[in-house]
């Protein structure tokens, strides 16, 4: 750590000599991944919806760990930095597999996998460049070995180190995990490759941001079928409904709506009353099959828990919406049963190892960066950093 700060110095007293700022503020507009519709085909087997059980009815079986990762960004005038960090954490006995380790931010060992992000906007920059590449811990590349430039999307960037992250976990993971435990995984199963054009990107670039997406996930599936393997059930939790369209391209409540998105059509089931509005509930497993280069079949449950479990008029505010998914072969697995294990049974509206790992990944990113702040010599005054929300 203490020799990229090194490096971020000598980018700031480059400014002061004969270097040239060139920020591209192109590279600062957001773009979004969304989960389009077309590239697969939806199916529903038989309307289900189904009541969770609030209470258990058999003793807990296997060990439930939570993957989880975070990012925050600093940004000056000359230079883009994202710090990466991600946790596998086992809430009743203690176990953690961080990314980065204590030891690796203080030098002592080499990191797990790269999990910074560190573009200089000076020209020239081939000094810069060179002595970044040399570090263990700094993505300059995307997967297909593409630079992170100037001009490459931030957005698009933190999406790829926080997916990047989480395959380098999983992959360790799958080194340890023992036979008959759960995972539950932030995030989809595999991201969105859609992405939401703006004026200012050119197909050629958006085509490389899709296929940087796909590579990832590539890899995601092979581990997540590896740990499947090897006896460990990997459950992913999407929390952000609001760019999927799954719900309504088959319309399983036929509540004759099209094209909304499934946060929408949830919305719309509890005001039209086609949903129990005291009860927690699932929807599915919806099966959605693949038809792009990325051969894999999911099942999905969508969850809609109500905030307080009794019976009356509800607001729509006072509800939760989430999506489970697993591949397709798990679809007889118990998976809402060993969600509601870890949320509604426990008087948690999500799984409450998933929201323990993701207080953890963001206490790390947190700390690295007031430490990477610190040994730079900036000031809050002198940038600007937020935690990303992808």
């Amino acid at each position: 750590m203490k020799y990229l700060a090194d490096i971020i110095k000598s980018i700031r007293q480059s400014i002061v000599s004969e270097f040239r700022v060139t920020k591209s503020e192109s590279s600062r507009i957001p773009l979004e991944l969304i989960e389009e519709t077309t590239s697969v085909r939806v199916e529903l087997p038989s309307e289900k919806v189904y009541e969770i059980s609030l209470h258990r009815s058999t003793p807990l079986q296997g060990e439930i760990y939570a993957l989880d990762s975070s990012s925050r960004v600093v940004e000056t005038p000359y230079v883009f930095i994202s710090i990466g960090a991600g946790s596998v954490f086992n809430r009743f006995t203690g176990f953690a597999l961080d990314l980065p380790s204590l030891a690796s931010i203080l030098g002592l060992e080499e990191p797990l996998c790269k999990h910074i992000v560190i573009i200089p906007e000076v020209e020239p920059l081939r000094e810069f460049y060179e002595l970044i590449k040399s570090s263990k811990s700094v993505m300059h590349t995307n997967p297909n070995n593409v630079p992170y430039t100037s001009g490459y999307n931030r957005n698009i960037i933190l999406a790829e180190l926080r997916a990047n992250i989480e395959n380098c976990l999983l992959e360790k993971f799958a080194e340890m995990a023992k036979r008959g435990s759960t995972l539950f995984v932030d995030g989809p199963l595999v991201y969105p490759e859609k992405v939401v054009e703006a004026a200012s990107t050119s197909k050629e670039l958006l085509e490389v941001y899709t296929s940087s997406i796909r590579a990832l996930n590539n890899r995601r599936v092979i581990l997540i079928k590896k740990l499947l393997a090897n006896g460990t059930l990997v459950v992913n939790v999407v929390k952000r409904l609001h760019r999927s369209y799954y719900l309504s391209t088959i319309d399983p409540l036929n509540l004759k709506i099209s094209n909304v998105s499934d946060e929408t059509y949830l919305t719309t089931a509890l005001i039209t009353r086609k949903v129990p509005i005291e009860k927690p509930i699932s929807i599915g497993p919806l099966i959605i099959k693949q038809y792009s280069e990325l051969n894999i079949n999911r099942a999905m449950w969508y969850l809609v828990i109500p905030r307080r479990l009794h019976s009356g008029l509800e607001r729509i505010g006072n509800y939760v919406f989430y999506r489970v998914e697993v591949l397709e072969e798990c679809v007889e697995r118990p998976v809402i049963d060993l969600v509601a294990r870890d949320s509604v049974q426990l008087g948690s509206h999500l799984p409450l190892t998933l929201l323990v790992v993701d207080k953890r990944v963001k206490k790390i990113t947190s700390s690295i960066t007031t430490y990477f702040l610190y040994l730079t010599g900036l000031t809050s005054e002198a940038t600007e950093h937020y935690i990303s929300i992808l």
